[in-house]
Parts: structure tokens; sequence; C-alpha cells
């Protein structure tokens, strides 16, 4: 099995932009022509599991993406494009598994969504 995994900061209530590749089994060439039936998705916040369904994204505009979903496609470069929107702080993730070809997959992603509004920027003075 291959296992990719990684982790990015994102703003909340945001449209966030992934990739993920699904290779051969040379570990090279990209396995192209994968729907939301060929692939497994697993998504969780703060490690409860969330029931949000993996959705063809094919023909939805980037103003279109709502919380609730996320969108699946193909990338004109093979690789396959992820859309979704978290709606809330916390630790979202997402895992992709393919498993009708050789190698199995496994790809997961991990986003810390931070509220950038919440930074201190007041004066504070004690005497």
């Amino acid at each position: 099995m291959a296992t990719t995994n990684r982790t990015r900061a994102v703003q909340v209530n945001q449209v966030i932009f992934d990739q993920v590749e699904i290779l051969q089994a040379d570990l090279f060439t990209r396995v192209l022509g994968l729907t939301v039936a060929n692939v497994t998705l697993a998504l969780t916040y703060n490690n409860d599991v969330v029931s949000w369904p993996l959705v063809s994204g094919v023909s939805v505009i980037d103003s279109l993406i709502v919380a609730g979903n996320v969108y699946w496609d193909q990338l004109p470069s093979g690789a396959y494009g992820l859309r979704f929107f978290p709606n809330a702080l916390g630790t979202w993730s997402i895992e992709i598994a393919y498993s009708a070809g050789s190698p199995n997959q496994r790809v997961t992603v991990t986003y810390d969504v931070f509220n950038p509004l919440s930074i201190e920027n007041e004066l504070k003075a004690s005497f």
C-alpha cells in the first residue's frame, strides 16, 4: 500500500483547493479517468467522522462550493482536484483511498482551520 500524508493551515469559511495523485504500479504514471465511484472518502472534523459525500465537481464553479460536500474532478494535468468548504474552526482531515489498482493507495490531507480575525490587534495597558 502507498500512503501520502500532508498538513496545511487554511482559513475558515473559504473554499479549499487541493490535489490528489493516484498512481499506477510503477508509482510514476497517473491513473486517469477515475470518478467518485472509484475512490472512497473518509472525512473527519476534530477526530469525529463527518458524513459529507464525495461528489463530482466537474461542472461546479468555485463560487457554488458549499459546506456539506467534497468535490472531486480530474485536472488537465491528470491529477485529481479536491474542493471543499470547512465551515468550522478545528482540524479537518480528508482521506481518499483507491483500492482497485495495484498498489492500493491512500492519500490523507489534514487541514488546521483557523480564523485570521481572532488575532489580537488591541492595545493593552496597565498601570
